[in-house]
């Protein structure tokens, strides 16, 4: 009788303790980064170089992110949780890994708590407002997608990166002479 009395209280255990809720197995809310070619360059001019990316922590120090990473192919940007500017400094580096330009972006946004159940953890999405960027290896920024969420198979930001040489930026002179 005991172990009948033992095997449903275990029993009722476990369907007790179980819920219906299925909390995301995703939780990484990030802004996904992918590299264009600049005007009159193609990306396998910069094949070689690998990036890095630092971001201050909550107490000011600089945490790196992403190490060494090729270009030529995407990345992503933690955001934040809960603040309504983030600042990622993009460090490119040469084959010999020195760092040879670096460029600061700012992603101003908006931080939406997302609620699923008590069971499962909360976590925010983000509503991009603005993106500036300094313009050292970077010539501009993109916003594909201002909804960041924890869905990674969309693109948030298209970086188009400056010619690498010089006979590009003589094309890139002559389009933008063009226009004017």
């Amino acid at each position: 009788m005991r172990k009948v009395v033992f095997v449903l209280f275990a029993v009722a255990g476990l369907v007790l303790g179980c819920t219906s809720v299925d909390c995301s197995m995703n939780n990484t809310v990030a802004g996904v980064c992918a590299f264009q070619a600049g005007r009159g360059d193609s990306l396998g001019n910069w094949k070689d170089s690998t990036l890095s990316v630092v971001v201050k922590d909550v107490n000011g120090k600089d945490s790196m992110v992403l190490n060494k990473k090729a270009i030529s192919s995407n990345f992503y940007l933690p955001v934040s949780y809960t603040q309504d500017v983030d600042e990622f400094r993009l460090l490119l580096q040469n084959a010999s890994y020195n760092t040879v330009a670096e460029d600061t972006i700012r992603i101003e946004k908006t931080n939406e708590p997302i609620f699923e159940s008590v069971d499962c953890a909360l976590r925010y999405h983000h509503k991009v407002g603005s993106v500036t960027t300094t313009k050292h290896f970077l010539d501009s920024i993109v916003v594909n997608n201002d909804y960041i969420s924890n869905d990674l198979t969309k693109v948030h930001f298209y970086l188009y990166l400056h010619p690498s040489d010089k006979s590009a930026d003589s094309q890139r002179d002559a389009v933008s002479a063009e226009k004017d």
